[in-house]
């Protein structure tokens, strides 16, 4: 179980590996654009300001879409055949479960207890995942859609079908399966996630306004995880 465990953990570390060049970008183009540091040459009208800003903004490509890059790489460490096929799975799976929850909200927000017309962020519980505006699930709902999608993989990527409908079989059979999966998955969400949201942000504010023991508790959490490679979900 621990080294399943740690294998998780190692999986889950691929993305990471991406954080130090897209900081140090980020980092570059958020100084090159102060106007404070560059004056008028860093003035919002500039060549100088539009050049670094395009870069920065590219910079932060891994930052605004780490739920996708998590999802997507999970597949690398955990699929026992045809990572690349798996990832593939994953990632339009993934795509099709924002999808379903997009739908859900917009026509029954109300019936979730959620107000889809708020603007993403803040305490709305939304997010934006490929453009698509879905719950705020975070790594979480990532991790959490590319593990199914990888069990299904695993299970039912080898299936031999009838020659006459073998066009269906390999990744499109996977991919017929968890659509249909992440139907009632995508409605477990918007009736359950909400209220977890509820439960995060409670536990963010006794950690915040805890004094002493909010960071001993925060510490705590993070080295317990640690051995288990976990401790990224906390973060």
């Amino acid at each position: 179980m621990m080294q399943k465990i740690q294998k998780f953990g190692g999986a889950m570390f691929t993305p990471v590996l991406l954080f130090a060049f897209a900081g140090v970008v980020i980092g570059l183009g958020t100084l090159f654009t102060t106007e404070v540091i560059f004056g008028p040459l860093a003035a919002s009208d500039t060549m100088w300001y539009g050049v670094w800003n395009v870069i920065l903004q590219g910079g932060w490509t891994v930052f605004n879409q780490l739920p996708l890059l998590f999802a997507v790489s999970l597949p690398i460490g955990l699929a026992k055949k045809q990572n690349a096929r798996c990832c593939m799975e994953v990632l339009v799976c993934y795509l099709t479960f924002n999808y379903f929850v997009n739908t859900m909200l917009s026509q029954w927000g109300g019936f979730f207890g959620v107000d889809f017309s708020a603007e993403v962020g803040g305490s709305s519980g939304l997010a934006m995942v490929a453009s698509i505006k879905t719950l705020d699930m975070g790594m979480i709902g990532a991790l959490l859609i590319s593990g199914i999608v990888i069990m299904l993989h695993n299970k039912f990527y080898d299936v031999e079908l009838p020659e006459w409908v073998g066009v269906f079989s390999g990744s499109t059979f996977v991919y017929m399966i968890g659509f249909f999966v992440m139907l009632p998955t995508a409605l477990l969400a918007c009736l359950i996630w909400p209220h977890v949201q509820d439960g995060i942000r409670a536990f963010q504010v006794f950690v915040a306004n805890a004094g002493l023991v909010g960071v001993w508790i925060f510490a705590f959490l993070e080295r317990a995880l640690i051995p288990f490679g976990l401790h990224h979900l906390l973060y």
